[in-house]
């Protein structure tokens, strides 16, 4: 139970085999009390996720409209007078962003990627802020992907996103740090979810993934979750800008081919 009287929102949570998802589990089993934020379309989906984990607070927030932030923050602290942890697990590209070349993005298209898949975090850590500082601290995670410093197919403009985000989390890490509060970014291999089949040829990225790892099998949701449970207990009081790879060793220098 190492989380055990901490508070923790998790962001992004779209059905039950989303890594945000697995990462409210493991939030629960260690003892945090475990808070969601989700779109509003997606409302039944989420409160049939939240009985199963028997969470009780759950919000409908466009991340991208500061004053539905704001509002849940307050919300929340008003609560529970304080918050330990929020996990970052948003990210959108239309389907055209995520097929052909770079060049075929849009600037629509590719804005509206930066602002949900990146900008976000700082809305999210600008009114979290506040609340961690009441409890001495805290931890902001955030979901990447190393398409962010390599060129993956497809991935364009969600690419570009993530290496803002990866950039954000750095400048957010630098500003907070003397509030104790810590910023870090999780980067797992592929992983079969939603998001991760809208990004044309996946397929064969998830199957050829495993050759190129030294753990030779394929990342789970669960696998990320422990590491998102670390950064969000005491275990990890000294460890912030860091960008943690959850892939098997793909990222030391091994490529993905569509021929492996």
């Amino acid at each position: 139970m190492i989380l055990k009287g901490k508070v923790a929102l998790v962001t992004g949570v779209v059905n039950d085999r989303s890594i945000a998802t697995a990462i409210a589990r493991q939030f629960k089993e260690q003892g945090a009390t475990v808070i969601l934020s989700y779109q509003e379309p997606l409302k039944d989906r989420v409160e049939k996720i939240a009985k199963e984990l028997d969470i009780t607070d759950l919000y409908a927030v466009d991340a991208t409209n500061e004053e539905q932030v704001k509002e849940m923050f307050e919300s929340i602290d008003k609560k529970y007078n304080g918050i330990d942890t929020v996990v970052h697990a948003i990210a959108f590209a239309k389907k055209e962003e995520l097929t052909g070349g770079i060049t075929d993005s849009s600037a629509d298209g590719f804005l509206l990627a930066q602002h949900i898949s990146a900008f976000t975090l700082i809305t999210l850590a600008k009114y979290a802020t506040p609340l961690m500082e009441k409890r001495g601290g805290g931890s902001i995670e955030a979901l990447t992907y190393i398409g962010s410093t390599r060129p993956v197919p497809n991935y364009n403009a969600m690419g570009v996103a993530k290496a803002s985000l990866e950039s954000i989390v750095r400048f957010l890490a630098f500003e907070l740090g003397p509030k104790n509060i810590r910023v870090n970014s999780i980067s797992p291999g592929p992983i079969q979810t939603l998001a991760s089949r809208g990004i044309t040829g996946f397929k064969d990225m998830y199957n050829g993934a495993v050759s190129s790892q030294f753990l030779k099998r394929n990342i789970t949701a669960d696998d990320v979750a422990g590491t998102a449970t670390y950064l969000a207990s005491d275990f990890s009081t000294m460890v912030s800008g860091m960008i943690i790879f959850v892939d098997g060793g793909f990222h030391c220098g091994t490529s993905y081919t569509n021929e492996q």
